[in-house]
């Protein structure tokens, strides 16, 4: 499959704007021939968003609703977005939009709450880390602060997850000796869950300014069993292009054995004894 990883500044609180930028991207990745787009976390409507989340929220089959899905029917698209699915409740999610409709939601769990970062002042937490399919290929979600709990992935893992796509709205943060820190955070995750995983891995980050909080970009493949093959740049904006090869896996899985000497049972009974001892 070939995939599109859009790194870009969305606008803070302009749907309007941030909706054209969205067209505008799907529009040339349809013309490359691309066959997925996957924009950062909260790609429509910028990440500070605070007392703005009520008025902005998207609904089913609103009007960036109706969009995505007319522009869906000939590429796969993947965008970030405040969503309100109940009155007066917003989560942080992930859409899927696929063939002319809306596909799957992934919802924010992990939602941070401390130094910079407000989001369960905003959005309701989500729930579940279900799989969904794009083409072939079983597919799974992470969402920002998500990706730094291995178990989070680990459960997609199990259920034999192809593409493991993260998107995020991650600040450059601890500048040293050894370049940004926020960055080799990411990166060393993609690759546990590439090579311990087994899964084509795609982080999405975005870029730009707000508040005074600089987004770091640093988009990337990992691929199944080899690590991190494709890099976007650094804190400007990009375009990744990337195949993704299910052969990939297979060939991750027969080389490692992780995932055949898997005891989720074991998992299971440990966790249960843990908690209640």
């Amino acid at each position: 499959m070939k995939v599109r990883a859009i790194q870009f500044s969305p606008a803070l609180g302009n749907i309007e704007k941030n909706l054209g930028a969205h067209i505008s991207h799907i529009s040339r990745a349809i013309r490359d021939a691309r066959e997925l787009v996957v924009f950062p976390e909260l790609s429509i409507s910028g990440y500070q968003l605070k007392d703005l989340a009520g008025d902005i929220a998207l609904k089913k089959d609103g009007p960036e609703w109706r969009e995505m899905e007319k522009l869906s029917k000939k590429i796969d698209i993947i965008i970030g977005a405040p969503l309100e699915e109940e009155a007066g409740l917003i989560y942080n999610a992930a859409l899927y939009f696929s063939r002319g409709k809306w596909r799957h939601t992934h919802r924010k769990v992990q939602l941070p709450n401390y130094g910079m970062f407000e989001e369960r002042m905003i959005f309701k937490p989500g729930e579940e880390f279900r799989t969904f399919k794009i083409g072939a290929m079983t597919a799974g979600i992470l969402i920002c602060r998500e990706i730094l709990f291995p178990m989070l992935a680990y459960l997609y893992f199990i259920q034999k997850t192809d593409l493991l796509i993260g998107i995020s709205n991650s600040p450059q943060r601890g500048i040293g000796s050894d370049g940004i820190s926020s960055f080799q955070l990411w990166e060393t995750m993609g690759y546990v869950f590439s090579q311990f995983y087994h899964q084509n891995y795609l982080f999405v980050n975005r870029v730009g300014f707000e508040d005074g909080i600089g987004f770091g970009g640093g988009s990337f493949l990992a691929r199944a069993g080899q690590g991190i093959v494709q890099k976007a740049k650094y804190v400007d904006e990009d375009v990744l292009d990337a195949e993704i090869k299910p052969a990939d896996v297979r060939r991750a899985r027969l080389s490692s054995n992780y995932l055949r000497d898997e005891q989720p049972e074991l998992v299971l009974r440990e966790l249960r004894r843990i908690l209640h001892a």
